[in-house]
């Protein structure tokens, strides 16, 4: 008896939760990373903060991008089928009609993700992004003829 209070006691607490809001690492790397949020976005996202925080040092991350991805495809079918009899009023004939409805649609999945930086991190994969035209040295100057 006190065993399944408890398990059900676990399991109550777990559901309630989850019914919070949790952040899912994705992708994390030497510059940054993707956190996927799920359920309350503010409680989860508490939970990425703490993650980042963990990952890059106190207030040391930068979000440079928040909110709906597309992750996949869900796909839902379903068939329906109706059977009606009739019989005539002298119970002589009998007739019967089957009919059977299918439906199927197809959706783009999505979660709400976080990208972040870790602070010092380079924009993007190359580096730092280029400077504006006219900030750098002149072009070389064309080969002679």
């Amino acid at each position: 008896m006190l065993g399944k209070l408890s398990r059900s006691l676990i399991i109550g607490s777990l559901m309630t939760l989850a019914a919070c809001g949790t952040a899912r690492v994705i992708h994390r790397d030497q510059v940054g990373g993707v956190i996927e949020l799920q359920g309350d976005r503010g409680k989860a996202m508490e939970q990425a903060s703490q993650e980042m925080s963990a990952h890059c040092g106190p207030n040391n991350f930068t979000i440079v991008q928040e909110g709906e991805e597309a992750i996949g495809t869900d796909t839902f079918s379903r068939e329906d089928q109706a059977t009606d009899a009739k019989t005539s009023k002298n119970g002589r004939r009998s007739a019967s009609d089957s009919t059977t409805t299918a439906q199927q649609s197809t959706r783009t999945a999505t979660a709400w993700r976080v990208h972040y930086q870790c602070g010092g991190a380079a924009v993007g994969a190359g580096g730092p992004p280029p400077p504006p035209p006219g900030d750098g040295p002149p072009p070389p100057p064309p080969p002679p003829r």
